[in-house]
């Protein structure tokens, strides 16, 4: 697929449809050459990017006691695998060399490649196959299994330093007592960033339980990203287009049980990140939420101090990949909480289009915003 000369997306308009060329694979997709240049002293940072898991990699690294009950990761002609406590946890249903197939995902040396390519700097690395390990029975093994994969995150980003940054997974969902320590191990190992899942089984995160790890959490300065897509579910007649259609928007509620809960407004330090959601959802979302509380006000416990929308626009920042209808409604999001990002490399992902979408930035928005919203918000949120 290849942008056309004006930088857009290769999209055409006729009898009030909108069609979108056909997309190859992520391993078969190429990287056009663009004729155009970026602006002297901007950085391209990519918020959201993802690292395949390296067979045998759970029991290297593991802890000794664990070995014996550690997670199997594996490589067959159909894809990476991932089983723990007799259970496989690959993703239901669906074909998993279409997202794994791009050989950089597994390669820093061919990342790197694909993001000079792509005209970017950098890229904040999710997981692709361990946010399944939250579902396992035994939460200490759980604990020892994410203890691994931060321990292997940090070293595989070593391997291109300056340009890949890690994102720790924070595990302490199930003992939010414990966080404080647990995020100081994340700050040795390096990390920058850190993640909890967005909707695990059993965690209430407007409970006061979890109320030590909000402190926590924002105590240690680290924005806290979620994720959308943690355990995907393809199964079913429609399921993929179902999932993936209403999946990149799966935010409104999280961010609005944070709000209204009063997580946001007890940690006005905390940074909260919603990753890979898009941003059109948030316009509506705050005004919906603005005017629920007015014609609501009596009745909500807590009592906020502020209308929701103060919170979103004080702490949260959202990610998009290409969102023509968000980047028309920038300033009612605030483009100061905007961050772009490739998905590198999944079929979703912008790779391959990704110059001629940062181009259309500049073309279509203030330098100053389009500068900040492709990567000078993450490097000053993040301090890289």
């Amino acid at each position: 697929m290849s942008a056309s000369s004006t930088g857009k997306l290769p999209t055409s308009i006729s009898n009030d449809t909108i069609s979108v060329n056909k997309i190859a694979w992520p391993v078969d997709r190429e990287i056009p050459k663009l004729e155009w240049e970026l602006p002297t002293g901007v950085r391209v940072i990519s918020s959201d990017d993802h690292i395949l898991e390296a067979p045998g990699m759970y029991e290297d690294y593991i802890a000794p006691k664990y070995k014996a009950v550690a997670p199997k990761v594996w490589k067959d002609e159909t894809g990476t695998h991932l089983e723990c406590e007799g259970r496989n946890l690959d993703s239901i249903g669906q074909k998993l060399l279409l997202t794994q197939g791009r050989p950089g995902m597994a390669n820093p040396i061919l990342r790197a490649k694909d993001y000079d390519a792509e005209l970017v700097d950098a890229g904040f690395i999710f997981a692709q196959v361990s946010m399944a390990l939250f579902t396992l029975e035994d939460k200490n093994l759980m604990i020892a299994c994410y203890d691994a994969y931060n321990e292997w995150l940090a070293n595989e980003c070593a391997r291109l330093p300056g340009r890949m940054y890690g994102v720790a997974v924070l595990p302490t969902i199930y003992a939010p007592e414990n966080t404080a320590e647990y995020i100081q191990k994340i700050k040795n190992w390096g990390f920058k960033a850190m993640q909890i899942p967005s909707n695990p089984k059993d965690v209430w995160y407007n409970g006061s339980r979890w109320e030590p790890m909000w402190d926590a959490i924002e105590e240690s300065g680290l924005p806290l990203s979620f994720h959308i897509g943690e355990n995907p579910n393809y199964r079913g007649k429609g399921a993929l287009g179902t999932f993936l259609t209403t999946g990149f928007q799966p935010f409104r509620r999280l961010w609005a049980l944070l709000t209204f809960s009063g997580v946001l407004e007890r940690h006005p330090a905390m940074n909260i990140i919603f990753t890979e959601g898009g941003i059109s959802w948030v316009p509506a979302a705050l005004y919906d939420a603005d005017k629920t509380y007015l014609q609501f006000e009596s009745e909500m416990r807590p009592q906020l101090a502020q209308p929701p929308s103060y919170y979103w626009h004080r702490q949260c920042f959202a990610t998009f990949m290409d969102d023509p209808s968000g980047i028309k409604l920038i300033d009612d999001i605030g483009f100061e909480k905007v961050l772009w990002s490739v998905d590198y490399p999944h079929p979703e992902s912008t790779l391959g289009e990704s110059a001629a979408l940062i181009k259309s930035f500049f073309e279509d928005l203030p330098s100053e915003q389009a500068s900040a919203i492709v990567g000078g918000n993450a490097a000053k949120l993040w301090n890289i």
